[in-house]
C-alpha cells in the first residue's frame, strides 16, 4: 500500500464531506428543518399566549341565552374594586359544575383584585361548613368575601326552580333559570359595601304582603326590609331610605298621614301601590300623595288600542313606557310593565314646587268606566273620560320622593312572569331611585327553557290572517297558476 493512501482517502472523505453540506439536498434539507424548528418555537409562544388569555377570549359562549356572557352592570362594579375579593368554590374533586367554573373564571377576568379558590366539602367538611354561615351546605356552591364580610349562594340559589299551576293541563310546571350571575355580583357589591339601606313596609290597613320572590329580590339588590307600624311610633324610623304601601285596604289614621308627610318633607321616600279607590275613601292616604303633588282620576281604565293590553283582557294593560331614570333599564331592554285594572293619576297644577313625572301612560284609545268595579259593561260610553292616563306617577318636591303605581297587581308574581320580570325590575328601579344608590343590581337569570312571547290582541289577530289566510291562499293561488301553465302545454 502506498504511503501516500491514508491522505488521499482523507482528502476525499473532506470532499465528500463538503460536498454534502453544500450540496442542494443538504441545503433543502436544512431549511426543511429550520422551518420546523420556527414552526414549532412559533406553536409554543402560541400556546403560552393564549393560556394566558382571559377565558372570555378563548371559550366563545354559544349558549341559547348567553350564558356565561357577563352584563356590564357586573363588568362595571367588578372592574372598579379597589379591594381584594376571594371566590370559594366548594365543589367535591371530580365532580364540579362546569358553567359555574366557567362563570367564576370570567370574573377573575375582570379584575386582578377578585381570586378564585376551591375546596372540597368532603375532604375539608369544618371549614366547608364555616364558609356556609349556619345555612345547610350544598355542593357546588359559592362563597363571596372580603375582609371580615362574606356571603353564601347554594346550589340551589344559582340554579332556581319555581312550579306554577298549568291551568290547561290542571297540573304543576316549572321553570328552570341560572342565577348565579345575580347572586355572585350581589354579593360582591355586598361585602365591599358598608352600610346598606333599610326598605319598610308599611302595615296595620290590610296591605298585601310582597311575595317571597319579591322579598328574595329585594335582600339580593342589598336592601335590608322590616316592617313598619306608625302607631307604635312618634316618627318614621331615621334610617329608612324608603316606605312602601303596597295594596292597604283601609285608610291611614291622621296621624300616621302627618307622620309620612313630615317624613317626605325631611328627605324621605314612599313607594305607593293602590288597588282601585273610589271616591273619598281613602282622604287621608291621597292627602300624602296630593302633599307631592299627585291626586288620583275617576274610573278604571280599559284599553281601546289592542297594541296597549293582552289578548282578549282590555283592562290588563300594556302601557307605554316613559322616559324617566326609573324606567331607562325597561326601555333598553324593550320590555313591558303590565298594569291590570289600573286607576288614573293626575299631576296637580296647584303644587308649583313639585317636579311630577309620568312613568307609565296608556294610549289615546284608552278610556275610564266611572263605577269602577261596579261597571257594567267594558264597551266606552259617552260620559268615559278618554286617555291617554298616567298609570305609574313619580314626584320630587324638595328631596323628598314619591312613587305611585295605581294597579294593585303589578307586583303579583303571574302578571309579572306575563311580560318577563318586568313589573319587579320596574318596582326595585323605583326603589333604587329613591334610596340614591350609586349601583341597584338589576340582572335577570338566564332561562335554561323555552322562551314565550308577550303577544298583544293586534299581534295576534294579524299573525292568525297572515297564517290561516294569506299564506294558505298564497300557495293556493301559485298552486292554481302552475296547474294551469302545465294544462296549456
Amino acid at each position: 500500500m502506498s504511503r501516500h493512501e491514508p491522505g488521499e482517502k482523507r482528502q476525499r472523505t473532506k470532499r465528500s464531506l463538503k460536498e454534502m453540506f453544500t450540496s442542494r439536498t443538504f441545503r433543502v434539507g436544512g431549511y426543511s428543518m429550520a422551518a420546523c424548528a420556527i414552526v414549532v418555537l412559533i406553536a409554543i409562544v402560541a400556546n403560552l399566549a393564549v393560556g394566558a388569555l382571559p377565558t372570555s377570549v378563548t371559550q366563545l359562549d354559544l349558549t341559547d341565552d348567553a350564558l356565561y356572557t357577563l352584563s356590564d352592570q357586573t363588568r362595571r362594579i367588578v372592574s372598579a374594586l379597589d379591594e381584594p375579593v376571594t371566590l370559594t368554590y366548594l365543589t367535591i374533586t371530580g365532580q364540579e359544575d362546569s358553567a359555574v367554573r366557567t362563570l367564576l373564571e370570567r370574573y377573575a377576568d375582570l379584575s386582578s383584585q377578585v381570586k378564585i379558590e376551591t375546596l372540597d366539602p368532603i375532604e375539608n367538611p369544618g371549614t366547608a361548613q364555616q364558609y356556609a354561615d349556619g345555612e345547610p351546605l350544598t355542593a357546588n356552591s359559592v362563597v363571596v368575601s372580603c375582609g371580615d364580610r362574606s356571603r353564601y349562594i347554594s346550589y340551589n340559589d344559582i340554579y332556581v326552580v319555581e312550579y306554577y299551576m298549568d291551568y290547561y293541563s290542571y297540573g304543576y310546571s316549572y321553570t328552570t333559570s341560572f342565577n348565579a350571575e345575580q347572586e355572585l355580583t350581589s354579593a360582591i357589591y355586598y361585602v365591599t359595601t358598608e352600610s346598606l339601606p333599610v326598605v319598610y313596609t308599611l302595615e296595620g290597613h290590610g296591605e298585601s304582603e310582597l311575595s317571597e320572590s319579591l322579598q328574595t329580590l329585594i335582600e339580593q339588590d342589598n336592601m335590608t326590609l322590616e316592617t313598619l307600624s306608625l302607631p307604635r311610633l312618634e316618627a318614621v324610623p331615621e334610617d329608612a331610605a324608603a316606605v312602601i304601601i303596597h295594596a292597604p285596604q283601609s285608610d291611614l289614621s291622621q296621624d300616621e298621614a302627618d307622620r309620612l308627610r313630615a317624613y317626605l318633607d325631611a328627605g324621605g321616600s314612599v313607594l305607593l301601590i293602590t288597588d282601585y279607590i273610589e271616591p273619598d275613601a281613602m282622604p287621608n292616604l291621597l292627602a300624602v300623595a296630593e302633599h307631592m303633588g299627585v291626586t288620583t282620576g275617576e274610573g278604571m281604565i280599559i284599553e281601546g288600542d289592542a297594541n296597549y293590553c293582552v289578548s282578549g283582557y282590555a283592562y290588563y294593560l300594556l302601557p307605554d313606557v316613559m322616559e324617566h331614570e326609573i324606567t331607562q333599564p325597561l326601555i333598553d331592554g324593550r320590555y313591558y310593565a303590565m298594569t291590570p285594572m289600573a286607576q288614573p293619576l293626575e299631576a296637580m297644577e296647584e303644587v308649583t314646587d313639585a317636579t311630577v313625572t309620568t312613568l307609565l301612560q296608556t294610549s289615546a284609545s284608552s278610556y275610564a268606566k266611572a263605577e269602577g268595579y261596579d261597571m257594567q259593561t267594558t264597551e266606552q260610553e259617552e260620559d268615559d273620560a278618554v286617555g291617554p292616563f298616567s298609570v305609574a306617577m313619580a314626584s320630587q318636591r324638595g328631596d323628598g320622593k314619591l312613587v305611585w303605581v295605581s294597579s294593585a297587581m303589578l307586583l303579583d308574581d303571574m302578571v309579572n312572569s306575563m311580560v318577563g320580570g318586568a313589573n319587579h325590575d320596574l318596582f326595585l328601579n323605583a326603589l333604587g331611585w329613591m334610596s340614591e344608590r350609586e349601583e341597584s343590581i338589576a340582572i335577570r337569570a338566564k332561562s335554561l327553557d323555552s322562551d314565550y312571547l308577550t303577544v298583544t290582541s293586534a299581534q295576534a289577530s294579524l299573525w292568525s290572517v297572515i297564517l290561516i289566510g294569506v299564506i294558505p291562499g298564497v300557495l293556493v293561488a301559485a298552486g292554481i297558476w302552475i296547474w294551469i301553465r302545465r294544462k296549456r302545454r
